[in-house]
């Protein structure tokens, strides 16, 4: 899930219907993103919490109120950052992800869908959220589903998986100890993400401000 990965951040009841909203927001240190796959002998789960972000994004809800359309909701998570439990297996990762020529995998939120049959709870729920990821230098668009919840106020906590297949970044799985152990060449994106969010300023007010 690429963040921020990552990306996946504010919901309809934050933002008024059919219109446009500024917000900051920030990844808290208790979240996560792994890489997980598996091999022909075992398998494997690689975790990067740290590096996480904060910025400003864009947020614009449509009249009907069960979808968001955002703009600059970006994060670069540096592939150095996963950790494996086992130094080889990191060398391998990084190796695979091109991390020397592109450190960083990009991740960028473009829009959210709610589930119509489902009525909006003010705290918890699903959305099918659209995300550009960016690894080896491969753009793909992919739609992740999400499960998010509200902790408190403006704390929102984002957890989600989604599986995609290397060779649509023109990776090549890693084939440690010489080859004889074959790693499947999908892998699964998985997040815990703790976000908190400001009081969104609202474009009309902005204007009036200004």
């Amino acid at each position: 899930m690429l963040s921020t990965l990552a990306m996946i951040f504010m919901l309809s009841s934050l933002v008024e219907t059919n219109t446009m909203s500024y917000l900051s927001y920030s990844i808290q240190d208790e979240s996560w993103i792994s890489i997980a796959g598996s091999s022909n002998v075992n398998t494997f789960e690689c975790y990067s919490n740290s590096n996480f972000t904060r910025g400003n994004i864009i947020v614009d809800a449509n009249a009907s109120g069960n979808s968001i359309v955002f703009s600059e909701a970006k994060m670069a998570l540096q592939i150095s950052s996963f950790d494996c439990k086992n130094p080889i297996l990191n060398k391998d990762l990084y190796r695979a992800l091109g991390a020397d020529r592109n450190p960083n995998i990009l991740i960028e939120l473009l829009d959210a869908q709610f589930k119509e049959s489902q009525p909006q709870n003010p705290n918890s729920g699903e959305l099918k959220v659209s995300v550009a990821i960016t690894i080896n230098s491969k753009c793909k668009v992919i739609k992740v589903p999400i499960k998010w919840i509200r902790v408190s106020g403006s704390d929102i906590r984002f957890i989600g998986s989604h599986d995609i297949n290397m060779t649509d970044f023109d990776i090549t799985p890693p084939s440690p100890a010489f080859g004889l152990i074959k790693v499947s060449e999908w892998i699964s994106i998985n997040f815990n993400l703790s976000v908190k969010t400001n009081t969104p300023v609202f474009a009309n007010d902005l204007a009036k401000v200004n």
